[in-house]
């Protein structure tokens, strides 16, 4: 062998160098959801006269940090504790692979454009498609080739809840009792629909739907109408304030926007500033005792990697990823993990019988999980 031929590996990306240290089993929500957890509790028999919500932000391909969130969750054995998941776009897809206990699973596909790396890039223009093809990863990717377990979603007691921004409105609706797989397909198309980058509105229900984060990219609105209890996974880390679309892409959108519903324009230029009120006035619940519904805030902490919603380095989408599996496995279990990316078996087919639904789909081909 010569030395020349001899290179250096590539630094792991996994390797802890941000410490998280928010430890929150003593917060009223978390003691909530780890007595759930020691009692056996299961959604839909509950004894403990409390409705807890899990409340997913959203963000383009910043989501894979609050994929790591619900990977932690998942692997902490939690997911049954929650009665209701609301998602907004990326948070959305995150809460129906958690729900169909595919949360690891889509995590080790962020860094992976989704599962195909063929759903984004100019080149889409020229096959008439959006620039961003969450059709394609919805319809065909999460259908046929790493398929999302809908079956499991659809006979779950656990509530979906998907919200998406309405454009005769200009307001955010929530998407649930969705009664079959085209349905959860629909929902999440429409709670991940960016203006024109991914296309034209997503028509469902006889309305027309634009991305959840243009009104709201923290789905609390409709989740503390219904829970005692919110756990909201944040994005962003502390101190990070929202930050708006640049000039060009600011403007097209806008112009885009403008041809559909003007409110839609005040909306986006609206946006930063609501989420950073909102995000503050979150905080300020998480600490208060006497908050009508108990809110538990995780995110990030200062220091995490910040990615942005159009992010495709899969070195940074990993990063990103086991930060968010992180700071939620130490607000749950009090302990800064290790993470590794690990090789792990799916099913390649899953067997249909007379009563599983008409649309059971094969639960996903082997692939790569971690945070």
């Amino acid at each position: 062998m010569r030395l020349s031929v001899l290179r250096s590996f590539a630094r792991d990306p996994l390797l802890a160098r941000t410490t998280m240290t928010a430890d929150q089993r003593s917060h009223p929500v978390v003691q909530a959801i780890l007595r759930r957890r020691a009692d056996g509790s299961r959604p839909g028999e509950r004894a403990d006269g409390r409705r807890i919500a899990l409340v997913i932000e959203g963000g383009g391909m910043r989501g894979v940090v609050s994929a790591g969130m619900t990977a932690a969750i998942e692997q902490l054995g939690l997911t049954d504790t929650f009665d209701e998941i609301h998602g907004a776009s990326a948070g959305a897809f995150n809460g129906a692979f958690l729900l169909a206990g595919q949360a690891a699973y889509l995590a080790a596909l962020y860094p992976h454009g989704f599962g195909n790396p063929a759903f984004v890039g100019l080149r889409q223009l020229l096959r008439g498609r959006a620039i961003f093809d969450m059709d394609y990863v919805i319809g065909e990717v999460w259908r046929r080739q790493r398929p999302l377990r809908v079956d499991a979603i659809l006979s779950s007691p656990i509530e979906l809840h998907c919200t998406a921004t309405d454009v005769a409105s200009a307001t955010i609706i929530d998407l649930t009792h969705l009664g079959d797989g085209d349905e959860v397909r629909c929902a999440l198309r429409a709670s991940g629909r960016l203006p024109w980058l991914a296309g034209p509105p997503v028509e469902f229900r006889g309305r027309r739907w634009l991305d959840a984060t243009l009104a709201e990219a923290i789905p609390i609105h409709s989740a503390q109408t219904s829970a005692t209890d919110l756990l909201v996974l944040q994005t962003r880390p502390h101190g990070i304030q929202h930050t708006p679309l640049s000039g060009p892409v600011g403007r097209l959108t806008d112009r885009y926007l403008q041809t559909l519903n003007p409110a839609l324009v005040e909306l986006r230029l609206s946006r930063s500033e609501r989420y950073d009120r909102l995000s503050a006035e979150l905080g300020e619940r998480s600490v208060d005792a006497a908050a009508r519904p108990a809110v538990c805030v995780i995110r990030p902490p200062e220091g995490a990697l910040l990615i942005s919603q159009m992010e495709n380095r899969q070195a940074a989408l990993s990063t990103a990823g086991s930060h968010g599996f992180r700071a939620a496995w130490m607000a749950l279990a009090g302990e800064d993990p290790e993470v590794l990316t690990v090789q792990r078996a799916y099913p390649s087919a899953t067997a249909v019988t007379a009563a599983a639904p008409r649309d059971a789909e094969p639960a996903s081909l082997a692939g790569r999980s971690g945070a």
